[in-house]
């Protein structure tokens, strides 16, 4: 989930050392439509980081532990900027039975309103390569999720506000060309090693394109993750999708799988790597059968 998530053909040239000169970062990143371009993309932005950061060092010991900074990577309520980056691969889309690639960005923007009281806003987007029914490669449609989150808490940690959808894909394919909005809410419990939670939304639309489809969905995200003292962690969070619009046999879109991942360090800033599997139990015509979903989080060694 993420205090952010609880949160969618060419090759990259091959890299002649272990690790890229700062000049090669920009050129490695020049990758187009296909499914790996969007971790080719997540390792870059790693390895530059470690290049950028190679040289620093810690003038303050570490405020948190690598389980705190493992659970914190899973907070979306926290009260730092993060940059969550998650490259999505989907395959078995269609009955040509091809790959799929999301590359979604959910920066976690927080605001202090008053002594008691933040404001969190999670604005989300994504890059998409879709291969069928045509081949497309562009934006998606931009999701802005405001929440009311108490500064303090303890065990237990929630947020509820408005959800945006802005028709803003650069292709009808990509996007729903509606605007649309609605309720969503987020509870957390986080008590020694775990850290559970779930988020919920419900999008419906209410202007846009009359031609396009309305939007009426319905958005669950649940989270439990198990953290160790050594910063690794293991966890599943599937998302859970109603579309109210569809024939109720082809309304639900519900994977299964989990994720593994570690907290570490580079130079001043704190990271979390995760990779993970999930297969789709339930989907709707044309959906894909299963995903590989990679994340990477960035924050200020002090989270």
């Amino acid at each position: 989930m993420g205090r952010s998530s609880v949160s969618s053909t060419g090759q990259a040239s091959s890299v002649t050392s272990r690790y890229p000169s700062e000049n090669s970062c920009s050129s490695f990143l020049n990758v187009r439509k296909g499914p790996g371009w969007g971790l080719a993309a997540l390792l870059t932005i790693l390895l530059c980081s470690k290049l950028a950061d190679g040289q620093q060092t810690s003038a303050s010991a570490n405020l948190l532990t690598p389980q705190d900074l493992a659970k914190a990577a899973h907070n979306p309520f926290e009260d730092f900027f993060k940059l969550p980056l998650e490259s999505t691969t989907a395959f078995d889309l269609s009955p040509d039975r091809n790959a799929g690639e999301a590359l979604n960005v959910t920066p976690v923007l927080p605001f202090r309103l008053s002594g008691d009281w933040d404001l969190i806003a999670r604005p989300s987007w994504s890059l998409i390569y879709a291969p069928s029914p045509h081949e497309q490669f562009g934006l998606g449609d931009l999701q802005t999720s405001l929440f009311l989150t108490p500064h303090s808490a303890d065990f237990w940690i929630w947020g509820v506000g408005p959800i945006f959808q802005f028709p803003t894909a650069t292709d009808d394919l990509l996007g729903t060309g509606r605007l649309s909005a609605g309720p969503t809410a987020a509870l957390i419990y986080s008590s020694g090693p775990w850290f559970n939670g779930i988020l919920t939304y419900q999008l419906m639309s209410f202007a846009g394109d009359r031609d396009r489809e309305s939007v009426s969905q319905t958005y669950l995200e649940p989270e439990v993750s198990y953290n160790f003292d050594t910063g690794w962690y293991v966890d599943s969070d599937p998302p859970i999708t109603f579309n109210w619009t569809a024939e109720s046999d082809n309304g639900w879109t519900i994977p299964m799988g989990a994720d593994v991942g570690k907290a570490f360090e580079i130079g001043a800033h704190s990271f979390s790597l995760q990779i993970g599997s999930y297969d789709l139990v339930k989907r709707p015509e044309g959906a894909p059968q299963w995903l590989i979903r990679v994340q990477l989080r960035r924050c200020p060694r002090s989270c």
